[in-house]
Parts: C-alpha cells; structure tokens; sequence
C-alpha cells in the first residue's frame, strides 16, 4: 500500500516507555557492607501484538546510524532512537505514542479495542503494521482488522492528497493575483501622462470620442493603437 511506501519509521509502531529503576550496585554494597542502589534510566521497548517487552538502559546501544554531515558510522542509543520520548521523560511530560488512535477505528468495538491496547496496539497505524507472530496474537479476525486498518489509512491519504491539491491551487490563484496587480501597478507606473484614459476605452468609446471632438468619424478597419493616438490627439487640450 502506498501509506507503507513512503517510508514510513517502524519505530513509530513501538511503544517506548523510559523511566528510572533501582539496581543494586554490587561494588558498591560490598565495599559499605549494606544494599547500596543507583537510580538507572532504562526504557521498556512495547511491541505491537505481543505482551512481550525488553528493557534496555537508555544510552545503551541501540544500532548503527550514518552521520548526514560526514557520512561516518554512529553508535545510536536508544535516547537518540527514540528522542521524543526521552525528551518528553526528562521534562517529566507523559509519554506519547504517535498515531491515529483506535478511537478512530470505527469498525472496532470498544471491547475490541480494549484488547488491542492490552497488546500494546495504541494507534490504526500500529494496527496496519502487525504481521506474523504479532497478527497470530490478535485472534480471530485479527487479519480483518489490519486490512480495516490499511484501507483506513490509505483512504485518509488520498484525502490528504485532494487537500494538498486545493491548497496548492488557491495558492496559486492568490500568486497570480498578486502578481496581476504588481503588473498593473508597474504598468500605472511605466505610462505616460494621459495614456490611462484611452487604454481603457473599447474600440467604440475611441471612435466615438474622435468623432465628437473632431467632427470626423474614423472611417475603416483602424487598430486600436492608431485610434488611440488620433483620440490623444483630439483631445480638446490638444487642440488649444
């Protein structure tokens, strides 16, 4: 589907929860001869589908990353894998998923989605991105859900397309406007003493005010150019 091609982070289907444990520092508890703990941040990494979880310190290393100025290789942890996150714990904000959530899925039951939640299924697009194992987990009707959950998000995407078109184009028609009246502020601009008056004449208001200023009607096939000039030159101004 084209909502998956458009590369898409499968991180964003993860639900990472980063808090503080206490974990018992063994050189330090045997050099005090009591329990000695330091506060440790780690982040539970929730996988869409399963009940399953890892839990990993957060500047641990998570993968290999390029970096975009030097192209060298970089150690990721996972603060940096998942920086919104981390940023949101340190700040001591609640931490977010990012999605549509199922609340939105109105071909769920409230019942059904209760279920997905207790998976770790918090969003339609987490919903559109379990497969294997993970879909085996949802039951019957599992694979209902998730095709629900693509033409969901495949459909909202076209939606989005038609209102990025309507957008682009009034914009377009707001561009053109503005440059149609820096055009005619240039041409005001541009013309000489006089011009303005018989530009904006028809073909017949020219004719008819050479005709009353002159007693002569022009007689033929004349181009506007040429019957403006004689309409300038008949002007009563003109002719004193």
């Amino acid at each position: 589907m084209q909502f998956l091609n458009n590369s898409r982070d499968p991180d964003s289907t993860i639900v990472a929860i980063f808090k503080n444990i206490a974990a018992k520092n063994e050189s330090k508890t045997a050099e005090a001869g009591r329990p000695i703990f330091d506060d440790v941040e780690v982040v539970e990494l929730h996988y869409p589908g399963s009940k399953n979880y890892g839990v990993y310190p957060s500047t641990a290393f998570s993968h290999w990353g390029d970096d975009p100025s030097t192209g060298d290789r970089l150690r990721i942890t996972y603060a940096e894998r998942f920086k919104r996150q981390y940023m949101q714990f340190k700040q001591q904000q609640h931490q977010t998923t990012s999605g549509t959530p199922l609340a939105y899925a109105t071909f769920l039951t409230e019942g059904k989605r209760a279920e997905l939640r207790a998976l770790n299924v918090y969003t339609i697009e987490a919903l559109a991105a379990i497969d294997g194992q993970e879909l085996k987990n949802l039951g019957p009707g599992g694979r209902d859900w998730k095709n629900q959950a693509t033409e969901y998000l495949t459909a909202a995407e076209g939606r989005s397309h038609d209102t990025k078109l309507v957008a682009e184009l009034e914009a377009l028609r707001s561009a053109n406007a503005l440059m149609q009246e820096d055009l005619k502020l240039l041409k005001e601009r541009t013309k000489e003493p006089g011009e303005d008056e018989f530009d904006s004449m028809s073909l017949d208001q020219l004719r008819d005010f050479i005709t009353a200023n002159t007693g002569q009607t022009p007689q033929g096939a004349i181009n506007r150019k040429t019957l403006a000039r004689m309409a300038r030159q008949a002007r009563p101004d003109k002719a004193a």
